[in-house]
């Protein structure tokens, strides 16, 4: 079996990065590999990815920290914005609400916390286990082309789900988007 007979690929799904982050310190969640809001928002990001190498690959402009989503290492009320730009669906969902917690905890009061990803179907097939989506992302810099890949087991989400997540940290849902198969969710604390 090859491995594109493996996978469950969603194709082609546009998203658009609008100057809507307000504020001057915005953490950014899982902010290596293509970097976009780093990119976008330069010297007022704070990106963090647990690994070393994706936060070399992202673009100059934000401060890159290696540290875990998990366990924060900011003191509370520390951003007026946290962003999670499809990097929560490479976390385990058991470890959902610890990040989301985390997230609260280091956002100042009526600080924003922006989620885009994407919905992730039930794993109905035993041969597809690698869930792909391909993205055009349009910027205000630049379009940039990527994918993003998963291990189908226990991946399932749609944005019901993080609202249901947030509301229950204690979020207030202020905006939700769904477009196709990916969705942005804008909480305020």
């Amino acid at each position: 079996m090859s491995q594109n007979e493996k996978m469950y690929v969603i194709e082609n799904q546009q998203v658009s990065i609008e100057p809507e982050i307000s504020g001057d310190r915005i953490l950014d969640i899982g902010g290596g590999g293509e970097g976009v809001i780093g990119l976008c928002y330069k010297k007022k990001v704070i990106a963090i990815d647990p690994r070393k190498d994706e936060l070399e690959e992202a673009p100059d402009g934000p401060l890159k920290i290696v540290m875990n989503a998990r366990e924060l290492s900011f003191l509370e009320n520390s951003f007026d914005a946290v962003t999670s730009f499809f990097t929560l669906m490479y976390i385990n969902k058991i470890d959902h609400k610890k990040v989301f917690n985390e997230i609260y905890r280091v956002l100042k009061k009526d600080g924003q916390f922006i989620l885009w990803d994407t919905v992730i179907p039930k794993n109905d097939e035993v041969l597809k286990d690698i869930f792909v989506i391909q993205l055009e992302i349009k910027t205000p810099i630049k379009q940039i082309k990527t994918g993003y890949g998963v291990s189908k087991k226990d991946a399932e989400q749609n944005m019901d789900y993080f609202v249901n997540l947030g509301e229950h940290i204690g979020f207030k849902v202020m905006k939700k988007e769904q477009q196709d198969q990916v969705f942005k969710i804008i909480f305020r604390k």
